[in-house]
């Protein structure tokens, strides 16, 4: 084991590590990548595409923070398309060599590490759950399925790491007394003290800010919706929307509808987070109006936007819908609003007149979002583990 110091105390983490995750765009999982590279003798990252077409598999292999292998491969076609990366993941972590550690980004790939682990290639596995949704599929066959998998994947690895409480929760409700590994709570972190801060002089003093993947469910069209009258008191207002998606064209046709096409920018999808960092941080105040849906992902999650926000000094208007939001409140970081047009208008334009107000919030996003660091969060998940790990 390496001793790593990140904040209070040393940190056990396993010499050799194997990392296997989804991706779309970047995600959690990377973040890690990053921070065991330099903190391991050996790393093994495998990712593969979530969505068909959504690029390739590949891996990359560390050996003292050195990039020594880069490989890339299309989807095998023996296999449907999720077996295959099963199949593949096992394969590649076999041909590593043995691993003292095994992190699955998600209960399919954890089945892969449970298998290597019975074939003693891997020593311990961890599986490390960034989204959970009661109603995964609309299809049931396929619900049922992916139930089945995290209960077993969750049954079995060492231990889970859940970016949110209410993961456990759900999987205590679906399950009862079903056993299950120790979990506990990793949350969502951000590039905090990667990203230069603005003092609201600096920045774009009314610019108000939403980044995200554009669905009717991200609930950003209450915010355009809000726009006209937020305009009556506040002139020079405008908002920034940094993301692409299928509700795009619905966004947009809505802004001309009502008016403030000329005060809504979409950046479209921007590959460079530093990029996307650096516009937030010009920005006075974020936005993450979710709409309320028992079932929905958000729910269960921890949202990485609005890690993002405070990392860059945003406060954060948001619906009650992510575990996040309440503290958020209290910690006077934010603001939580019902989803709904009118107290939107309000709350945003509560800010915006109000700089003093603004300045204060902005003051407490940045002290909440500090304890937030990846190097933080993830220093922390080592130490709890350490015993399940050794």
């Amino acid at each position: 084991m390496n001793g790593a110091a990140d904040g209070a105390g040393p940190t056990a983490i396993p010499e050799r590590v194997a990392l296997a995750t989804h991706y779309y765009a970047t995600g959690p999982a990377f973040d890690l990548e990053t921070y065991l590279r330099s903190r391991t003798s050996h790393l093994l990252f495998i990712a593969h595409p979530l969505y068909a077409h959504g690029g390739s598999s590949y891996l990359r292999r560390y050996r003292d923070d050195r990039l020594v292998k880069v490989m890339e491969k299309g989807e095998l076609k023996l296999f449907p398309r999720f077996i295959s990366d099963v199949v593949r993941t096992v394969r590649w972590t076999q041909q590593a060599g043995y691993h003292d550690l095994f992190i699955a980004g998600d209960n399919l790939l954890a089945i892969a590490g449970l298998w290597l682990r019975r074939r003693r290639h891997v020593h311990r596995v961890v599986l490390y759950s960034i989204d959970y949704v009661p109603r995964r599929f609309g299809n049931a066959v396929l619900n049922r399925l992916y139930h089945r998998v995290d209960r077993l994947a969750a049954g079995r690895a060492d231990i889970v790491w859940n970016l949110s409480p209410a993961i456990a929760e759900a999987r205590r409700r679906r399950d009862g007394t079903v056993r299950s590994a120790p979990q506990i709570v990793v949350p969502m972190g951000a590039n905090v003290g990667g990203i230069r801060q603005m003092s609201l002089s600096a920045a774009i003093p009314h610019r108000l800010a939403f980044l995200g993947h554009l669905l009717e469910k991200q609930g950003v069209q209450l915010a355009i919706e809000a726009l006209p009258a937020i305009r009556q008191r506040v002139p020079d207002v405008s908002l920034l929307i940094i993301g692409d998606g299928p509700y795009r064209p619905a966004l947009v046709q809505l802004a001309a509808q009502r008016g403030v096409s000329d005060i809504v920018e979409f950046t479209g999808y921007l590959e460079d987070h530093q990029e996307i960092e650096r516009q937030l941080a010009a920005c006075a105040l974020s936005l993450a109006p979710y709409k309320p849906d028992p079932e929905s992902f958000t729910r269960f999650a921890d949202p990485g936007k609005v890690k993002t926000y405070l990392a860059c000094g945003l406060p954060v208007i948001l619906t009650d819908v992510p575990a996040i939001a309440r503290q958020l409140e209290r910690l006077g970081a934010g603001q939580v609003v019902p989803y709904d047009v009118a107290a939107m208008t309000e709350a945003i334009t509560a800010y915006l007149t109000d700089r003093p107000r603004l300045e204060r919030a902005r003051a407490a996003a940045t002290a909440y979002g500090s304890e937030y660091a990846w190097d933080r969060v993830f220093a922390e998940a080592f130490r709890a583990s350490a015993r399940y790990l050794a």
